[in-house]
């Protein structure tokens, strides 16, 4: 047996060192996955020969092992079994070949148990490998679930410390819970980023009609992921957990690799879709919305209005509408910049937001110009809105210069408004100026 160390490198890994093993029968393979390893932090041991390998990898408890050779190499596929049964903790077995190999040939490589296969003519994506894989497993910032909130739903203490120990030292935050009944009462308190429940609990209510509870109550796939474990690996049975709702499982007794990449990805999934969520909800409302004052836009106020105004004709019920013109923004950009005149009218927009009822509707629909769409307003009671809002926005003073305000208010009437333009040439035509504090 060959023991050819890097020189200066120790004999054994210490504390968190990786240590890989290297089996070739050829030296200069040896060097090619040395050099590779070295640069992806990895102490490396050289094994020249297929005997030896076996021995040394128990011996030793390599973190991976390399080999290169053909996969048509005899004794290859044996030497993989035997590796994979002597390595602990499921160090991948990395193998370097020429790619030309028959894929058949490859598939059983696979097969025996290795991990990986990479181009002999490119060592880099070995080291590639390597760097991420030890991310990975020793920096749960870098996963992307630190601090996340799971609630484990286990009846059995022994699992459960297991799942929690091996979730937390991931960087998640664990809370458990025994039964269904009390899973449900700690969703009702906090908001989790991930559910992991048994599928036999104790209680009345089992893990499967917690997952079916929790589906039909609201809480969807993405809003809530769920990843259940079960004892139990039946293709029926699988089929029906899915259809439930929930989004991943695993099988009894949980490989800490598995458990915590499974529940990564489920979160991470889960993270994703929330943010595209928002994204979709933030473009509907830049398409609906006013960009500088953050009221409705002109399109937005035709289109809702044209909808309660056909219910009105419908229905003969009442609808009314409040148009705002705002004085004196001018005087305002031309002494101090249209930075100014954009603050102004964001004030007004919100002073107007402030005296909103909460079925007004109110936009924005041209440079100093809003409008206040009055669902269900009756006649009698729209010039009293209508002054609401003028005594509101007449008060304001920007930058020391008070604002006039004109204002228009008109009730639907089936007489004279075929439809919502109709309606809003009327407003304009009604609008009364109050400017008597801008200087001419």
């Amino acid at each position: 047996m060959s023991q050819d160390l890097e020189v200066g490198s120790p004999a054994l890994p210490a504390g968190n060192q990786q240590f890989a093993l290297l089996v070739s029968l050829d030296r200069a393979a040896r060097d090619v996955m040395r050099a590779a390893c070295r640069q992806a932090g990895y102490q490396s041991l050289d094994c020249p020969n297929f005997v030896d390998a076996v021995s040394m990898a128990g011996e030793i408890g390599v973190t991976a092992c390399c080999i290169a050779a053909s996969a048509t190499n005899s004794g290859l596929c044996q030497l993989i079994k035997d590796l994979r049964e002597a390595l602990v903790d499921g160090a991948p077995i990395l193998m370097m070949s020429a790619m030309s190999d028959v894929p058949q040939q490859v598939e059983s490589l696979f097969v025996c148990g290795v991990t990986e296969i990479f181009a002999s003519t490119a060592p880099e994506t070995l080291t590639h490998y390597l760097v991420n894989r030890n991310t990975e497993r020793v920096d749960p910032h870098g996963q992307h679930i630190y601090g996340k909130q799971v609630l484990l739903v286990e009846d059995s203490t022994t699992v459960a410390v297991v799942v929690r120990k091996t979730l937390m030292k991931h960087g998640l935050m664990v809370d458990w819970e025994r039964s269904a009944e009390d899973g449900l009462d700690a969703l009702q308190h906090k908001k989790y980023d991930l559910l992991i429940t048994d599928l036999v609990l104790e209680g009345e209510m089992s893990g499967v009609a917690l997952v079916s509870h929790l589906r039909q109550s609201g809480y969807s796939e993405y809003a809530l992921p769920i990843l259940a474990m079960t004892g139990f690996d039946e293709r029926s049975r699988r089929r029906e957990l899915f259809r439930l709702g929930v989004n991943d499982y695993v099988v009894k007794p949980v490989l800490e690799e598995e458990l915590v990449v499974r529940a990564r990805n489920l979160i991470i999934a889960s993270r994703l879709a929330i943010r595209v969520e928002a994204q979709h909800a933030r473009i509907k409302m830049l398409e609906s919305s006013d960009a500088l004052t953050g009221v409705y836009n002109r399109r937005t106020l035709f289109n809702m209005s044209k909808k309660y105004l056909a219910t009105a004709q419908r229905t003969e019920g009442v609808f009314s509408l409040v148009l705002v013109e705002i004085h004196g923004v001018d005087r305002v950009v031309t002494q101090y910049g249209s930075a100014a005149g954009d603050e102004v009218l964001s004030d007004c927009a919100r002073a107007m937001r402030m005296v909103a009822r909460s079925s007004d509707i109110v936009a924005r629909v041209g440079d100093a110009r809003f409008a206040v769409a009055l669902p269900y307003c009756a006649v009698m009671d729209a010039p009293c809105i209508g002054e609401r809002y003028r005594r509101a926005l007449s008060g304001e003073k920007p930058f020391g210069m008070a604002l006039g305000v004109s204002v228009g208010t008109v009730a639907f009437d089936a007489q004279q408004d075929s439809d919502f333009d109709h309606l809003f040439a009327r407003a304009l035509s009604t609008m009364v100026r109050d400017d008597a504090a801008v200087p001419s």
